[in-house]
């Protein structure tokens, strides 16, 4: 999900991690992921209704587009968390490792208790891409639903990892065909959150079912696993209908 940007949207302003610090008080753990993992970090894009012609929003008037290049090929989600809590705005980041790039966020809503905090959820990623790979943006109304269709295409990648996971652990050829289709059949973005949540821990559970089933040497606790395998696997095959 690499996406042209309007040049009206354009920012390309390089943040220097020393302010980033300072703003957020970090403590050492913080700085020494950001020194070891963090080549740099760029403001490339701001999306809002002024530099991209949308609907404005009650709930988010602006996107960054932060590009950070990184030193290591898996950058540990505490920098980003870290950006995120010094950014009311949602940020959609692009990390670039030698000749890759993957999109990585969270789905950062305000708190219902305090209008004045967000809420942090897990960080979705796409696989490493190419460069060049990137397509235009979609046509959508409002800067709301601009948002929307970034975290979704999110959880796709998600899902079709996921998927990934769980061809290695048993064969289910429909679960894959499924995922887009069950995810326009579920009205909001939390709920479809919430949907790929429950799909990952089911694989996981799967996954380390099926570890335990092999080395199990009882042959009543094996047929006893295996009804469990086959409850969880019935669960994870219904998530995609």
């Amino acid at each position: 999900m690499l996406y042209h940007y309007p040049s009206t949207a354009k920012v390309d302003k390089i943040i220097p991690k020393n302010k980033l610090y300072q703003r957020g008080s970090a403590n050492h753990r913080i700085e020494r992921l950001f020194v070891e993992q963090v080549e740099s970090i760029r403001w490339a894009y701001k999306l809002s209704p002024h530099t991209i012609n949308l609907n404005d929003s009650e709930t988010i008037k602006e996107i960054q587009i932060f590009s950070i290049v990184s030193r290591v090929e898996r950058l540990d989600t505490e920098v980003l968390q870290f950006i995120d809590k010094l950014i009311p705005s949602p940020i959609i980041f692009e990390i670039l490792f030698e000749d890759k790039i993957k999109v990585i966020a969270t789905y950062k809503r305000q708190s219902q208790a305090d209008s004045q905090k967000f809420v942090l959820g897990k960080y979705y990623a796409t696989d490493w891409q190419d460069l060049t790979q990137r397509e235009d943006l979609p046509i959508v109304f409002g800067i709301a639903d601009l948002y929307e269709y970034f975290i979704e295409q999110l959880l796709i990648h998600t899902n079709k990892t996921t998927n990934k996971t769980s061809s290695n652990v048993f064969l289910s050829p429909n679960v894959g065909a499924n995922l887009s289709t069950t995810h326009q059949k579920i009205a909001s973005i939390e709920d479809k959150i919430a949907h790929t949540e429950k799909m990952a821990l089911l694989t996981k559970q799967i996954y380390e079912l099926q570890k335990r089933m092999y080395k199990e040497k009882q042959f009543n606790r094996q047929v006893e696993m295996n009804l469990q395998l086959q409850t969880l696997q019935k669960q994870l095959k219904d998530l995609t209908r």
